[in-house]
């Protein structure tokens, strides 16, 4: 079962502009940035679990460093110990680890950003075809209005017209069949048709 690309590349963005406002909480010394990462790093680590990326298992330690650093236990911090106050020990630590969870998240995306980015020039090529051949006005002609039925139109030409079924052979081979639905969609509102 292939993963939608697409979905994936929204989730890890959210996350990753949230990892921002904790950098800020950080920053200004918020008490509670610890208890937010950990927070954070779950969520992270269900995205991660639910789209099977193998950035999974190191997230996962990343939050039981936190988790151990919220209990007061640091790795090689007995001499830090004694000139730190716990509390900004324990934020630091955990801001480190913030730090990695973030290389790890940008990891995952940079491994599909280029499958999705083929997979949407790909479409722009097949749409362009069909629009030469006078096939994707009629298309969207024919569809009643409704989105769905006018991406399922659209699809269901790319996979059976002769000229185009190749292509879209090919995105299949890079992104799941939802996010070759996307892309067509995302495609032809940016061309306003």
């Amino acid at each position: 079962m292939q993963i939608v690309v697409t979905a994936f590349l929204d989730e890890s963005r959210a996350l990753v502009e949230e990892s921002l406002r904790l950098v800020d909480d950080y920053q200004h010394k918020q008490p509670d940035f610890p208890a937010r990462l950990v927070d954070w790093l779950r969520r992270a680590e269900e995205t991660l679990k639910k789209h099977r990326r193998s950035q999974l298992a190191p997230l996962s330690a990343l939050r039981a460093r936190a988790l151990a650093a919220i209990a007061g236990v640091h790795e090689g911090a007995e001499s830090a110990a004694r000139r730190l106050q716990a509390r900004k020990q324990t934020a630091g630590a955990c801001a480190l680890l913030l730090g990695q969870a973030q290389d790890l998240l940008h990891e995952a995306q940079a491994a599909l950003e280029p499958r999705r980015d083929e997979a949407a020039r790909l479409i722009q090529q097949i749409l362009q075809i069909l629009i030469q051949n006078g096939l994707l006005p009629a298309l969207l002609d024919a569809a009643s209005g409704r989105p769905a039925e006018r991406l399922a139109l659209v699809w269901q030409a790319c996979q059976t017209r002769p000229e185009v079924a190749n292509g879209a052979r090919q995105v299949l081979g890079l992104v799941a069949w939802a996010d070759a639905l996307r892309l067509i969609d995302e495609t032809l509102d940016a061309w306003r048709l």
